[in-house]
């Protein structure tokens, strides 16, 4: 099967949807797919999964929203199993998502917490081409579809919202008379973006574009104001995190607020029709009379904060400390290559000379500490996170293939 990227000259891709247990990227429990021919609906795919283990506790937050329990997956695949087939199922295509950063690094970091090759696809969000093409009071996909009179869906069912998602692109595409994904992109100004590149440390550094690595500009240039009582944090704390991410405060709304923070609705609940506050109620009567102001969740507030110092943390490492250079032990410990179990080998050649890390040690990388919650493997590299551990990995091989050193030619997961 050939799994180079798909080239973008009609309306081919494939939808993704992603739900979560818990706020760790890698707590992967469910996904939906489907995959559009000619802009054609023409084949679904849908699996709960059981979480990556240390990454398995099921919050009440995210219950809340997606409905899935632990029981629920309890007999489920794990992604080990699931992520090749999802990879045979996208075949190469355009990965498009609603929020398709969130969705992208949900791949990565589950798939990283397996220690399994990270896939190279380009990627494409239809909130951003929402964002660009309409004027609508949230950009959350109940809207975006209520909008564009698509209808009703089960919001927060992976396959619903991986359904939901490829009629937005493609109704886009129809009133914008476009032919082919590329094409909608180019003209809506907004990119399409590669999973993983050598020159792209992480999909997470384009978050953010100020040159001052010490800020994070979740809110930058954005007058946020909140209404309705919040559940994960007091107002003046939520006032302060809109500050110190570049925004500013405010008490009510007003011909300059930005964005509008909801306490009284949740993702799931946030929905065209529902019984609105005041508050909310003059925020759609200033976006229907043209500004640009967007309403979000609490929960979206956190997202967008969380994204925001994913990027600063990728940000930093790559202005700071951020080690190219493989540590010498790797080629030490290498020997002359595999002589037996390949995957034995491969990880006593990646293992940290000290032993495993306690938490704290810097990672061999970036730098930064090495926390003692994270998955074995990435401990017993001394690497941070599943960035790291993925370039510290094809740096390796790179070594590897320099020196000679010969391999099995392991192939993708989803082509086994």
């Amino acid at each position: 099967m050939d799994t180079s990227h798909r080239a973008a000259v009609g309306l081919d891709f494939t939808a993704v949807d992603f739900e979560t247990a818990n706020r760790s990227r890698a707590s992967v429990c469910a996904v939906g797919a489907v995959r559009v021919r000619d802009g054609v609906i023409v084949d679904e795919f849908r699996s709960l999964v059981s979480p990556p283990p240390g990454f398995d506790e099921f919050e009440a937050g995210n219950v809340r929203v997606h409905g899935l329990t632990e029981a629920d997956v309890v007999d489920a695949p794990g992604w080990d199993v699931v992520y090749p087939e999802l990879m045979r199922f996208i075949d190469g295509d355009v990965f498009v998502g609603h929020n398709a950063r969130f969705d992208v690094s949900v791949l990565l970091n589950a798939t990283g917490a397996y220690d399994l090759p990270w896939p190279e696809i380009d990627t494409l969000c239809t909130l951003q081409l929402a964002r660009s093409a309409l004027r609508v009071p949230s950009y959350s996909l109940p809207w975006v579809a209520s909008h564009l009179g698509l209808g009703d869906f089960d919001h927060h069912d992976p396959l619903a919202d991986a359904r939901m998602t490829a009629l937005v692109l493609l109704t886009l595409a129809r009133l914008h008379e476009a032919t082919a994904v590329a094409e909608l992109a180019s003209m809506l100004s907004v990119a399409m973006m590669p999973t993983f590149v050598d020159e792209l440390d992480s999909i997470a550094s384009e978050l953010d574009s100020s040159p001052d690595p010490l800020i994070a500009t979740g809110f930058v240039a954005q007058a946020v104001c909140f209404t309705g009582a919040l559940r994960l944090m007091i107002r003046d704390e939520a006032h302060r995190l809109v500050v110190e991410h570049g925004g500013l405060a405010q008490a009510g709304v007003n011909r300059k607020t930005t964005v509008l923070v909801t306490g009284d609705f949740d993702s799931r609940t946030f929905r065209p029709g529902a019984n609105f506050s005041a508050k909310l109620r003059k925020a759609f009567d200033l976006v229907d009379a043209g500004q640009a102001l967007e309403i979000i969740t609490e929960e979206d507030f956190v997202a967008r904060l969380s994204l925001s110092e994913e990027a600063l943390r990728s940000r930093i490492a790559q202005t700071g400390v951020s080690r190219r250079k493989l540590p010498e032990w790797v080629m030490v410990q290498s020997g002359a290559g595999p002589s037996g179990d390949y995957w034995a080998w491969f990880n006593a050649a990646l293992a940290h000379p000290k032993g495993r890390a306690a938490g704290g040690e810097p990672c061999i990388w970036c730098d930064a500490p090495v926390a003692s919650n994270i998955h074995w493997v990435h401990r017993d590299r001394h690497v941070c996170s599943v960035h790291c551990n993925e370039r510290y990995k094809r740096a390796a091989a790179r070594a590897w293939d320099r020196a000679g050193i010969r391999r099995p030619a392991e192939p993708a997961p989803w082509e086994r």
